[in-house]
């Protein structure tokens, strides 16, 4: 392979200048992957952020043909609790209650990818590239801003091959690259839209507990008007919009970046119809919101916010998730991603969880022997999740893939 040059910017207007939006795509679409997130629309609307810290980079040929895109971030990671998904030995149960005895524990970290979305949204390479070497240029670039450069690197969230709940868990040594770390949290929620056309094939699809739940929520939340926003409309009610989101966001566990409140008009305004905001009104008060990009293919579920106390009474989280898949059958997709977290209530509307490994490198010491060690000590509670779907046809395997769960082993990626 020729040598590529490295070409960045943390400019929106420098990336339309320097990047044709159809080169872009092209190579997005031709690298087999699709990603919402890594299409030139979204990058650019990352990059028009005044308060984050985003680089996109390409690599180019002698004869300015593309070979690799990469979409890299600066930001924090807060760590507030990891009890809810992390099982752990009594060390480092221990260990995790020292770091957090102050009400959280804050590094910086250069990320590959998003760190508001889940699924691997950050690179692609043309086959014969060394992807490698080729990160690490762009890891190893300086600090965007006026900030110096993380110490800790993340290319994040490799899909990984191995089934939820076989036993299968990360050790503290990569396979990927020497010197790295391999971490897993909890995995993201996919629903296989294949088959399920209408919204009548989903609910036949179902085992009868689930379509059931299904039709619950629709009425506990029948009185909720929806409304997809405009990018003006979002503008408007930004000051009741966001809070909402905080709701939500200030109860996570762990968090590796933060949603600004003008991502929501930025995306709006670069993708068009294939980014949406629906904000949910009962009684004419504004009590939620959920948000979500759509390519044809799939629906990413990106945020919502939503007032509490209406959840239980209202199911209006649920309803959200609900939604999404809605969205996802009316514009022919063949799957929607839910994300990660409450794996339970998504694994009852149709969801299977796939697994991710996040890579993780320091040049600090403390900070690698602590990722390290804690990978070591603990995986994702693989805990038995519901089945949604009808069983298949004998000699078919069972429509959902999640619901046995075998003991822990101590493997490493492959």
């Amino acid at each position: 392979m020729e040598e590529l040059t490295l070409h960045h910017t943390e400019c929106a207007d420098e990336f339309s200048k320097q990047m044709d939006r159809s080169v872009w795509d092209d190579f997005l679409k031709n690298s087999g992957e699709s990603s919402i997130h890594l299409s030139w629309p979204a990058v650019h609307a990352a990059l028009s952020s005044q308060t984050r810290q985003v680089r996109a980079g390409w690599w180019m040929n002698g004869e300015d043909e593309v070979h690799g895109i990469a979409l890299c971030e600066d930001s924090e990671a807060i760590s507030q609790s990891v009890d809810e998904f992390l099982d752990g030995t009594v060390l480092f149960k221990w260990a995790k209650s020292w770091l957090h005895r102050q009400g959280g524990f804050r590094f910086r970290v250069r990320v590959v990818g998003t760190p508001l979305a889940s699924g691997p949204h950050g690179y692609r390479f043309s086959p014969e590239v060394n992807e490698w070497a080729c990160l690490r240029e762009l890891l190893s670039l300086s600090g965007m801003g006026h900030s110096d450069a993380p110490r800790t690197w993340v290319i994040k969230d490799r899909l990984c091959h191995h089934e939820w709940g076989d036993g299968f868990r990360l050790s503290g040594r990569s396979l990927w690259r020497k010197d790295w770390v391999d971490l897993e949290f909890d995995p993201v929620m996919r629903v296989d839209l294949k088959g399920k056309g209408t919204w009548g094939l989903y609910l036949d699809s179902m085992r009868t507990k689930s379509r059931t739940k299904v039709k619950r929520v629709l009425s506990l939340s029948e009185g909720i008007e929806l409304q997809a926003l405009t990018a003006d409309e979002i503008e408007e009610n930004l000051d009741e919009l966001y809070p909402l989101y905080m709701k939500v966001y200030g109860r996570a566990a762990f968090r590796l970046g933060c949603l600004q409140a003008e991502d929501l008009v930025l995306l709006k305004r670069d993708m068009g119809e294939d980014f949406q905001v629906w904000s949910s009104r009962w009684e004419g008060r504004l009590i939620g919101f959920h948000c979500g990009m759509c390519n044809g293919e799939e629906v990413e579920a990106y945020f919502v916010g939503f007032q509490p106390e209406y959840n239980k009474s209202h199911a209006l989280y649920q309803r959200m998730l609900l939604e999404f898949i809605r969205w996802g059958i009316d514009r022919g997709c063949h799957s929607v991603n839910l994300g990660r977290t409450a794996l339970d209530i998504k694994a009852s509307l149709g969801a299977e969880p796939q697994r991710l490994v996040l890579h993780q490198r320091s040049t600090s010491p403390v900070m690698h022997l602590l990722a390290r060690w804690a990978a070591r000590a603990s995986a994702p509670k693989q805990h038995m999740l519901k089945r949604a779907w009808k069983e298949s046809p004998r000699g078919e395997g069972p429509a959902s893939l999640h619901h046995e769960v075998v003991p822990s082993t101590g493997a490493s990626i492959s």
